[in-house]
């Protein structure tokens, strides 16, 4: 059986991912620090062999899949794998949140997953289309070598739903760090993490 290998890649750096400002569908750079990750990653993994490249609209996605296979390589924009969209909360620190929007933000710490973010994506429709996007894309391209350059929300939301028990309680267990590799082999619908916020 020829194994159908997933590459998620989460873009480098932002400024606000520096200071812990929510950015979200928010179309921001990568700051100079990102693009070096971004660099590094692609001197660590130069040697894979890869089919088709998805990536989400958002630049600094795009940016970060640019530096690391080549502007001689297709990339493909998908909005399914684009972040988490946080409405209101966009642009804030997690500190303003709480000060502004003291009650929604209570609600999270204790519910986040059914928590309605003001002017915000339902979670339960976040996951489904970033799931169901890649879950097709893997039943489509059996034996094929897939990279998905995405965001956190979107590779955290996928791990848990292929290796928890479901996306709410596994969720928060996946640290995706910026400008890293997580690698899926898949046998048959059998998924093997084979390499974890690699860099």
């Amino acid at each position: 059986m020829t194994a159908t290998r997933l590459y998620l890649i989460r873009h480098g750096e932002t400024e606000s991912n520096r200071t812990g400002v929510l950015m979200g569908s928010t179309d921001i750079p990568l700051n100079e620090n990102g693009r070096q990750q971004a660099a590094n990653l692609r001197d660590r993994i130069n040697a894979l062999e890869v089919d088709t490249i998805f990536c989400s609209p958002l630049q600094r996605a795009v940016e970060t899949a640019t530096i690391v296979f080549g502007n001689e390589q297709s990339i493909i924009t998908d909005s399914s794998i684009q972040e988490f969209h946080f409405g209101e909360w966009e642009g804030l620190h997690y500190k303003q949140i709480e000060e502004q929007y003291p009650e929604h933000w209570q609600s999270w710490l204790t519910n986040w997953e059914e928590t309605a973010i003001p002017g915000g994506e339902a979670f339960a429709a976040f996951k489904h289309r970033v799931i169901s996007f890649v879950m097709e894309l893997v039943a489509a391209n059996a034996g094929n070598n897939l990279a998905i350059v995405s965001h956190g929300g979107c590779i955290r939301s996928l791990l848990a739903h292929l290796f928890c028990q479901d996306v709410g309680t596994g969720y928060w267990k996946f640290k995706v760090d910026n400008a890293t590799l997580t690698e899926i082999e898949f046998l048959g619908s059998l998924p093997i993490l084979t390499r974890f916020n690699y860099r």
